[in-house]
């Protein structure tokens, strides 16, 4: 039986996937690259960081080096650093968006706390998942757990503001539920480049909507202290 070629970088093969290639993945890799313009744009409209937006600034470094990560990553497929600077981030901005969203939604820090605890505990749950079943599922149902921690704290916050800006999240749930579908059936033979790439599109307009809905919850925020 002849052996399969693996990437370099140890990490999974992508049915756009072509090792013989000098860029393996180029629809994968352009697509990334959505990420890394957002994170610019938002980096330049924040002045690298606005001491008024600290938590939207923050975000937009790490969106930054997750796109550096996941560009390169798809790019080349050579070196396994670039998966972790592709996945890390987007870990972290989750478990960062459940705290700023609970603490927002509840006004108490210590249920940040407990979202942090909490984070940790699923995320430990789900990668034994991932070990002892199949890669790609494991993965799936650990990016849909994710929104889910996410999108909690944000319809209770919605709830409590009466679904001000509210047009954000529908616009950004409905892009991640598209995404993740165009994620899970990569391997399918539904186009013949497969559809991750479809994943980082519609996954960029999620993470556009997010990041105005923060926006904005800030602003909101800012102008009530203005008032004061």
């Amino acid at each position: 039986m002849p052996q399969i070629a693996r990437p370099a970088d140890g990490g999974m093969m992508y049915a756009e996937t072509n090792l013989s290639h000098t860029f393996p993945e180029p629809l994968n890799t352009i697509t990334s690259g959505l990420f890394l313009i957002l994170a610019i744009f938002w980096l330049i409209k924040l002045k690298g960081f606005d001491k008024r937006h600290k938590f939207l600034s923050g975000c937009a470094w790490l969106l930054l080096i997750g796109s550096i990560g996941g560009t390169t990553y798809h790019g080349l497929r050579r070196w396994s650093i670039f998966i972790m600077m592709d996945w890390m981030p987007i870990m972290l901005l989750c478990l960062a968006a459940s705290v700023y969203f609970w603490i927002r939604a509840l006004g108490k820090w210590y249920y940040g706390l407990l979202v942090f605890i909490a984070f940790g505990l699923v995320e430990f749950f789900v990668r034994r998942f991932i070990m002892r079943n199949e890669l790609q599922l494991g993965i799936n149902i650990n990016y849909g757990v994710m929104a889910l921690m996410v999108l909690l704290p944000i319809l209770v916050l919605l709830i409590r503001q009466r679904w001000q800006n509210g047009r954000y999240i529908l616009v950004g749930l409905a892009a991640f539920t598209i995404a993740l579908f165009f994620r899970a059936t990569d391997s399918s033979a539904l186009l013949p480049l497969g559809t991750h790439f479809l994943w980082h599109t519609f996954g960029v307009i999620a993470a556009a909507s997010m990041f105005m809905f923060i926006y904005e919850v800030e602003r909101v925020t800012l102008r009530g202290s203005n008032r004061t």
